[in-house]
């Protein structure tokens, strides 16, 4: 294992926070069998002046470090480019083309405002979390995400579930949802967070019946899967599902017959988060 001594180093430069760049760089990363193993990434905020500039790179240069910036000044970015050159580092910008080809596309100067771009940044990477939490999450297949959970969904098969968890991370909330099976206890877990960030789901029975029968041929399945699609079956859940659902009332409950997923998703962070809600 390698020591920080023996390790590459990079150093993430901004005018701001460094968040942003510093993501950037850990995600790209990932895509080298080495990874953040055999480098060394140090992040300098708030470089905004010459000298800030030349303390930082005179550390580079004597550990040969690879630059990685969000300068947004463009006179602090031609001076990092030319110190670089002299210096014979290695830089990489990561938002000079941007800038310039959205100044030449919207024919507006950028205001150039350090710590702008980290609050993008921050959403962005937001939502990646949380379409990961969603995806990991999904189905209770795991319900060690219930501490983190924004909202967790509960409902019967084919109630929208896993569209509507991936839709609602996509707007940055972290979803898991839960299956309701008939004879399946709840799992313990769902006791352990506000109830109020759990949200039960429901559909009309001949509306369910035809997602399910149409699921099935699209899946090529019959004989015994035909059961799938029983009205009786049905019933039975969602008699079992409201069942539940008088038993812990402090679940808002939504039916999802005719609603579009993103009519559905308003309704739900309406329903837990009010006029608290984030957007």
């Amino acid at each position: 294992m390698l020591n920080c001594m023996d390790k590459q180093q990079i150093y993430v430069v901004s005018g701001g926070s460094g968040e942003t760049a510093l993501r950037m760089v850990q995600a790209a990363l990932t895509q080298f069998s080495k990874g953040e193993s055999a480098t060394l990434i140090r992040r300098f905020q708030n470089v905004r002046s010459r000298d800030d500039l030349d303390r930082v790179l005179q550390m580079a240069t004597d550990k040969q470090a690879v630059i990685v910036h969000t300068t947004v000044s463009r006179e602090m970015r031609d001076y990092l480019d030319e110190r670089c050159s002299a210096l014979l580092l290695t830089q990489v910008d990561l938002f000079a083309s941007l800038l310039d080809t959205l100044a030449t596309y919207l024919n507006e100067r950028p205001e150039e405002r350090p710590g702008a771009f980290h609050v993008v940044g921050d959403k962005y990477f937001r939502r990646m979390e949380a379409i990961e939490f969603a995806l990991k999450f999904d189905d209770g297949i795991d319900m060690g995400g219930i501490p983190d959970a924004d909202i967790v969904l509960v409902g019967i098969s084919r109630t929208s579930k896993t569209p509507l968890s991936v839709y609602l991370a996509m707007e940055g909330y972290k979803v898991m949802n839960v299956p309701l099976v008939p004879g399946v206890p709840l799992p313990p877990e769902l006791q352990t967070i506000p109830q109020g960030r759990i949200v039960g789901l429901t559909i009309q029975a001949d509306r369910l019946q035809e997602i399910r029968a149409y699921r099935l041929k699209r899946l090529g399945a019959t004989g015994s899967a035909d059961s799938y699609s029983d009205m009786g079956r049905i019933l039975d859940e969602l008699a079992y599902a409201d069942d539940v659902f008088r038993h812990h009332r402090r679940w808002p409950v939504l039916d999802v017959t005719g609603r579009s997923i993103e009519e559905t998703a308003g309704l739900v962070l309406d329903r837990v988060f009010g006029k608290e809600r984030a957007v």
